[in-house]
């Protein structure tokens, strides 16, 4: 007979999500892992401890309600300290609280870019992080941060199941200056590092083949980096 896991049992991670929890080390009043799937990466903030609320958002009902149930037999005896939303991110009403942290991971096209858009909307004064995994598309979300103040606290590249990812946490109080093609998380010397510049490169310039004023900047910007051998 299967024995129902605790919250004393850690969450077991992939690599993405595993550095994405490595990442995190303030605590916050709330964090929200948001197209959230499975949970495991707030089921690990929750086991840390790292807010006074997690909220668990995405819009497939059928995987929220497993997720509800997960949830009620690990963390029964901390029911106050989360809280399963099954909602479009756009529609989220949130709190006029300080210290937030807003997560989206493993989507990609424009739904992190209209995410980020419509909470600075929101909150237009109020100042919150975002930790961002994209599937793709991250130099365009790099350039919604940087046009809507946001600094860099932590970038790193990760390769999972022969994907590369880039785990993006960006504050709007503190940090350093995003750049469109990142920066402090290139490794010139590592080979997967030069085998992700080479393919994102080749992807733009195949781009700027066909529309060379969208796309023959962008080129520009990844060839100034030169993450070679």
């Amino acid at each position: 007979m299967a024995v129902p896991m605790s919250s004393k049992t850690a969450v077991k991670l992939g690599r993405r999500l595993r550095q994405l929890d490595t990442m995190l080390k303030q605590r916050y009043s709330i964090i929200w892992d948001c197209c959230c799937d499975h949970g495991l990466l707030g089921m690990s903030l929750l086991q840390r401890k790292l807010a006074d609320k997690i909220f668990f958002v995405d819009i497939l009902s059928p995987q929220m309600a497993l997720l509800e149930k997960d949830l009620h037999g690990r963390f029964s005896g901390d029911k106050a300290n989360w809280q399963v939303i099954c909602q479009d991110l756009n529609d989220l009403e949130v709190p006029e609280v300080e210290s937030q942290l807003f997560i989206i991971a493993g989507v990609g096209g424009n739904k992190p870019i209209q995410f980020i858009e419509s909470l600075c909307a929101a909150m237009p004064t109020l100042p919150f992080d975002l930790l961002l995994c994209s599937v793709h598309g991250n130099y365009a979300v790099r350039k919604v941060l940087i046009e809507h103040g946001f600094f860099l606290k932590e970038e790193q590249i990760v390769f999972e199941n022969n994907r590369f990812y880039e785990a993006i946490y960006v504050s709007q109080s503190d940090g350093q200056a995003i750049a469109a093609t990142g920066s402090v998380m290139w490794d010139k010397v590592n080979p997967k590092h030069q085998q992700y510049w080479q393919k994102t490169l080749d992807h733009y310039r195949k781009k700027a083949a066909a529309d060379p004023a969208a796309f023959g900047s962008i080129v520009a910007d990844y060839e100034a980096l030169l993450i070679t051998g």
